[in-house]
């Protein structure tokens, strides 16, 4: 098994948010991982309490993080570091873990924070799963070693090979689990734990020829019962443009089965235009016969021929799977989830990332966000007497960057949590005279960092009647471009500026018509134009200069709507 990080370019389509309020059923990033440190395995002894794993990107040092819930927010600590990759680790309780990895390599922490090692510190082990019991005094390792699966068992205080059968190929064990009287492992193979040796089980038939004969992938394995277990994993590509696809197995009384069909939802997730769909299942936890989450992620083609991902979130209840909406992240896939309760849970996966699920946003906005501030003096912190809000980090970057008072107006709120409507997650955002800009940290160092909210689906969101913004076809008038997803022509003298200052993915396209309208900022009447995420007014007096082309007070509007001006 390798360490796959994939390189993705995902453009994320934010919907009009609603102002911050308590959430509990939401997802968010919890930041305090490098983007260089791959999350493969996540413990929780408690609601509010977590310890996490991985390793760094090339694979020759190990990194374990101390979480811990307080005033609604995780704060994550650093708690130590080693000389091999950390894949697999276990809390007995919010001081003592123990961790396991490449090398061979165990180290159990005591209630103290001293840590001990008690691997076999041979090279050719990489441990991938572990299980311990009875306080710690017995318990299980899985992994690889040369090619071969590997069982280690855990009793008199010591580790000891332990039987398993070998297939007549190259294989290798991902994760295993436990229930009294049962316990499974999974990865290249299935076995199942006979007394003490792990035995080769038939695979699952999840393939959707009737046999066999498909190569999977099994990345996680949860035990309900002596007679209950789930599985997920992937059959993978065998061609560079062929598609993986994700699969998940229940077993019960009659034996392994597929959870769902093969053209199920994971399978068809808003298709491509291309056929290029791949996804892949890669983590999983069963809360219990009613409740549980499986993870992975999904690679397609979109429209104008380049790639981007989600990551996918399948949640099971009410005897069902069900898909939430994709948490994209670029870069990202997801190694490991755990779930305290059936409401909140806890998910970690490649470039640093952390997903929490039910403990609501990290922050909460303020009463009135307008309310202006005292210039508070600090270096890197631009104010505006103007207004009274300051402008500061990535933000002021992005603003200064891209056109800055000319194209933004100024700031009109500082910095607060705003939850989107359409997806249930929580951005950092501030308001501007013309934009809202929305910080996307799972974009961290990308151009899609900073994005632009959706203001001008918000300002026409009433007017869709009116003739304007009826789609009537191509215009046909010179130097217009026409967009069939919206059915509406982009007027010629916006062109320019459209393409010149961030295109498609800055303000979208266009959902009117180019019409006149009278600016209630000053009641003159100007040619404009709605796009998703603004307005353009056109300034003929102004033409040669930067202010041909403004962007409308949209941000003004929005707040002044909220009752906030």
């Amino acid at each position: 098994m390798k360490y796959p990080i994939l390189f993705i370019l995902c453009i994320l389509c934010i919907l009009m948010p609603q102002p911050a309020q308590a959430q509990s059923a939401t997802w968010d990033v919890v930041s305090g991982v490098p983007a260089d440190v791959h999350l493969r395995a996540v413990f929780m002894p408690s609601a509010d309490r977590a310890w996490v794993a991985g390793l760094n990107s090339d694979a020759t040092r190990g990194f374990v993080y101390r979480l811990q819930l307080q005033d609604g927010r995780w704060h994550v600590d650093d708690e130590a570091t080693f000389d091999r990759p950390i894949l697999a680790l276990v809390a007995l309780d919010h001081e003592r873990v123990v961790v396991a990895g490449a090398g061979g390599l165990i180290v159990r922490r005591d209630a103290l924070g001293g840590w001990t090692h008690e691997g076999l510190n041979d090279s050719s082990m990489e441990i991938r799963s572990l299980a311990l019991f009875a306080d710690g005094a017995a318990g299980w390792a899985l992994g690889t070693q040369n090619g071969r699966p590997l069982a280690l068992r855990y009793g008199d205080g010591r580790w000891f090979a332990a039987e398993i059968e070998i297939p007549n190929r190259a294989s290798w064990v991902n994760a295993a689990h436990f229930a009294p009287e049962a316990g499974w492992a999974v990865g290249s193979h299935l076995w199942r734990l006979d007394g003490n040796i792990w035995r080769l089980d038939t695979m699952p038939t999840l393939c959707g020829d009737g046999g066999n004969s498909c190569e999977l992938d099994l990345t996680a394995v949860r035990v309900i019962d002596s007679q209950h277990a789930w599985l997920v994993g992937s059959q993978p590509s065998l061609c560079l443009f062929c598609a993986a696809k994700g699969r998940i197995a229940l077993r019960d009384a009659s034996g392994w089965q597929n959870a769902f069909p093969l053209r199920a939802p994971i399978d068809h997730l808003a298709p491509s235009a291309t056929g290029y769909d791949s996804n892949m299942l890669t983590a999983l936890f069963m809360l219990d016969v009613n409740n549980g989450l499986a993870l992975g992620h999904r690679r397609y083609n979109t429209p104008d021929g380049t790639f981007s991902a989600d990551v996918v979130a399948l949640r099971y209840n009410a005897g069902a799977w069900h898909y939430e909406r994709p948490l994209a992240r670029s870069n990202a896939v997801p190694h490991g989830v755990f779930m305290p309760n059936a409401n909140q849970a806890l998910v970690v996966g490649s470039e640093g990332l952390i997903l929490s699920y039910g403990y609501g946003g990290q922050t909460t906005a303020p009463e009135n966000p307008t309310q202006p501030v005292p210039n508070p003096g600090l270096i890197g912190v631009r104010y505006f007497p103007e207004t009274g809000h300051t402008l500061r980090g990535t933000f002021r970057t992005y603003w200064e960057r891209n056109g800055g008072l000319m194209r933004f107006g100024y700031p009109l709120t500082e910095e607060f949590a705003e939850v989107n409507s359409d997806n249930g997650r929580t951005y950092s955002v501030q308001y501007f005279e013309r934009a809202r800009f929305e910080h996307h940290p799972e974009h961290d160092g990308t151009q899609y960092e900073v994005q632009l909210g959706l203001l001008g689906h918000w300002v026409t969101a009433e007017r869709k009647g009116e003739a304007p913004f009826q789609p009537s076809g191509p215009r046909g008038f010179p130097g217009d471009i026409y967009f069939p997803a919206t059915g509406f022509s982009m007027a010629g003298e916006f062109v320019g500026f459209w393409q010149r200052n961030g295109g498609l993915p800055i303000y979208g396209y266009p959902i009117s018509a180019p019409f006149y309208e009278v600016n209630q900022a000053d009641g003159n009447s100007y040619l404009v134009q709605y796009f998703e995420r603004n307005r353009f007014e056109y300034h003929p007096a102004h033409a040669g200069t930067p202010y041909e082309v403004l962007l409308g007070l949209l941000g003004s509007e929005y707040l002044q709507a909220q009752g906030w001006r």
